[in-house]
């Protein structure tokens, strides 16, 4: 998984999900006319004012959507700016799931929301607390964390019902998600021979009838490791002794 927002303040927006989409509507018709376009083309395509775009920037390059040097949009934003420029929600849905698979806040969210079945606005606004270190006190946080719940909704990973945010089920009754690799419960391990990828199966005892496995790439590095360690702390909600 990239990991798209490396900078240690996550930055947090100051219009709604619905002005953003605007902006990067704008953001991809500036950059696709084939002609030098600035940060104030795109305020004037999205007829806004250049300050916000500006003040904007910094959540959608944190996010991935924006590139976090210059101005150009990711190829996710890319994706995304298309999508919004034609109306087209599969286009919009598959740009947002990329998004969020590749950004180290977002991602670990998406997980815990899978994990626990259902959690409510206040449950998830603690989560973020955890993961980026800042709370209400920080401008922005408050209608940030709206808009994070927009994109999850809009992604159609993540559905929403008065307060209470779920993952979205398939017909099948399974998430409606591409195949992500999670811990099988209750069965003795066995070399799974019909693993073809270049990942490890590790089993993890939890108890003396039950075993998890976890697969990981060969000679992980350790500050991924610790990412994954923090990870599964925020996902099952265990707090740090």
């Amino acid at each position: 998984m990239a990991d798209t927002s490396r900078s240690t303040a996550f930055s947090w927006p100051t219009g709604s999900w619905k002005v953003l989409q605007v902006i990067i509507r704008a953001w991809y018709q500036a950059e696709n006319s084939g002609e030098e376009w600035t940060q104030r083309t795109v305020a004037d395509l999205a007829d806004v004012q250049p300050s916000r775009v500006s003040v904007n920037k910094g959540f959608l390059q944190a996010i991935g959507v924006v590139q976090t040097e210059g101005i150009a949009l990711t190829e996710a934003g890319k994706s995304l700016g298309l999508g919004l420029s034609n109306e087209t929600k599969r286009v919009v849905q598959q740009a947002l799931q990329r998004i969020i698979r590749d950004n180290s806040i977002l991602w670990p969210l998406l997980l815990m929301i899978r994990s626990r079945g259902t959690i409510d606005n206040e449950d998830f606004e603690a989560e973020v607390v955890q993961l980026t270190k800042q709370g209400k006190s920080t401008q922005g946080f408050t209608p940030g964390v709206g808009v994070l719940e927009d994109i999850f909704v809009e992604s159609g990973w993540v559905e929403k019902s008065g307060n209470v945010l779920r993952p979205i089920k398939s017909e099948s009754g399974e998430d409606a998600k591409e195949q992500v690799t999670v811990p099988q419960r209750g069965e003795q391990y066995k070399e799974d021979k019909s693993n073809k990828s270049d990942l490890r199966k590790i089993p993890i005892p939890v108890s003396a009838s039950m075993i998890w496995y976890i697969e990981v790439t060969e000679n992980p590095d350790p500050a991924d490791i610790d990412k994954f360690i923090e990870m599964q702390r925020l996902i099952f909600g265990v707090q740090k002794s």
